[in-house]
């Protein structure tokens, strides 16, 4: 019996030695990495698309962590390198700048034009990510639709991004992928940030469906890749928080009152029920726009100079220039559903998935987070991971969320991908590391209504993203 049990325990030992501690489909051979995804994916930054950013986009972060080489805008198919639709600076649309802080932001899109640098590659490119794309867009566009007025924003792109080759997941598949990054489904309730209304969210069901379809028709057609996805995150971007929903002086930055009491903006809810704000309603950052003309100020201040010389004092705002508490607690719902069809469609799939929400969550947490000698947040212009427009990430916003996706292959795979470092973001980001701008400790003090950005730079964002409704230590080599 003794001589019978020490020969199970050996058995038992040797099985455990040999079944893996990871269950993720396909490989990490990265000969042919394609990601799928929207402008997070594209490195779409401070309102624009452009090569200085592309190439921190987080597939392109992937890309080069695995080593492979990031094709240079005079690349040709037959090259051997990880290619992306290149854009030149200032890109599609001219990218904001921050021109200078004192005496408060002012932000501006840079001049001259941006065009698309590789329109005649021969080949789809590996980095499918499409600014503007639902989960849907993923299925549906290809780059070749009728010509629309106004157009919106995904076919835009897609016309030199997709170029008529198939849709991202058919063009994707024509590459017979070795690896395969998914990240879509932000823009499936982003609207909402610029509709006004939860009437843009994209359905429940027709989410599941439409991202289940993603990854089973990505799986029929190169059934033997490995795939890694990602979560979304569902806290508030500073496009959120930058407009207070009271008055303010501008001169000073502190609440008007009367009587000792703010003043709320005044919105149409519908039914004759004309009303001040609630304090927990939300004034997306495009609505400031209507503010500067005089909607939204109470009756009584068309006899108060200086705001009797608005032309629009006293009309209210409209239910879809303001986010009330009700309709943000729709979103959360909807991106906590959104996330637990992510995460049960990946596991079915045994498919590994980033934690991007929880980078969001700590980046955005009251203390931020302390990345060596410097502290990233979520504050605007200076907390150094949201870029220029509020909504999108910094180079090094994108080089974080880049190592998330790898920490899920490393631990799905077993393998051992090093980490970006950001240090070599102190050499490339422009405005938020180096180059004569702020660093992300910089105090300041950052007023909406007297912000410094220019007209001109709001309706360019309005005008490029207004959408129509609808663990084991042991480690293995990494193949590229």
């Amino acid at each position: 019996m003794k001589t019978y049990g020490r020969f199970a325990a050996a058995v038992l030992i040797a099985a455990l030695v040999a079944v893996p501690m990871f269950a993720a489909r396909g490989s990490a051979n990265f000969t042919t990495f394609v990601a799928l995804g929207d402008s997070y994916g594209a490195g779409f930054e401070s309102g624009s698309l452009n090569q200085r950013h592309q190439v921190w986009s987080w597939p392109a972060i992937i890309a080069r962590q695995v080593g492979l080489q990031l094709c240079p805008s005079t690349a040709t198919a037959a090259d051997a390198c990880w290619a992306q639709p290149l854009v030149s600076f200032p890109g599609i649309a001219n990218e904001l700048v921050l021109n200078s802080l004192v005496p408060s932001p002012a932000i501006a899109p840079a001049p001259g034009q941006g065009q698309p640098l590789m329109t005649t590659f021969g080949r789809p490119y590996n980095n499918l990510s499409v600014p503007g794309g639902t989960i849907g867009v993923l299925l549906t566009v290809k780059g070749n639709e009728p010509q629309q007025n106004p157009e919106p924003t995904p076919v835009s792109f897609g016309r030199f991004i997709l170029r008529g080759l198939g849709t991202p997941v058919e063009q994707a598949i024509a590459q017979h992928p070795t690896f395969i990054a998914v990240w879509a489904g932000g823009n499936d309730y982003l609207n909402v940030l610029f509709s006004g209304t939860t009437a843009t969210v994209t359905s429940v069901d027709d989410f599941k469906a439409r991202y289940e379809l993603v990854l089973d028709s990505l799986i029929a057609g190169a059934p033997n890749a490995g795939m890694v996805v990602g979560n979304l995150p569902n806290g508030i971007p500073p496009y959120l928080k930058l407009v207070p929903n009271f008055l303010v002086d501008p001169s000073t930055g502190l609440p008007i009152t009367i009587g000792g009491q703010r003043v709320y903006w005044v919105v149409d809810n519908g039914g004759g029920n004309i009303a001040p704000v609630a304090p927990d309603t939300l004034i997306p950052f495009q609505t400031r726009d209507k503010l500067a003309l005089g909607y939204g100020l109470p009756p009584q201040f068309k006899a108060i100079p200086p705001f009797n010389l608005l032309p629009h004092v006293g009309e209210p705002l409209s239910p879809n220039d303001v986010i009330t508490a009700e309709e943000l607690a729709t979103v959360f719902t909807r991106i906590a559903s959104f996330n637990t069809i992510i995460t049960q469609a990946a596991a079915a799939r045994n498919i590994p998935v980033a934690d991007v929400a929880g980078l969001f969550n700590r980046v955005t947490a009251p203390a931020g987070m302390r990345l060596g000698p410097i502290t990233v947040s979520g504050a605007a212009v200076t907390g150094g991971f949201f870029s220029n427009d509020f909504f999108h990430l910094t180079d090094l916003g994108y080089l974080l969320m880049g190592n998330e996706f790898i920490k899920a292959i490393n631990s799905g795979y077993d393998t051992d991908i090093p980490l970006a470092s950001i240090t070599q973001l102190f050499a490339n980001n422009g405005a938020d590391f180096g180059e004569g701008g702020p660093g992300p400790l910089t105090p300041l003090t950052f007023h909406a209504p007297n912000s410094g950005i220019t007209d001109a730079a709001i309706q360019q964002i309005m005008r490029m993203w207004a959408e129509p409704a609808a663990k084991s230590s042991r480690r293995r080599a990494v193949s590229h």
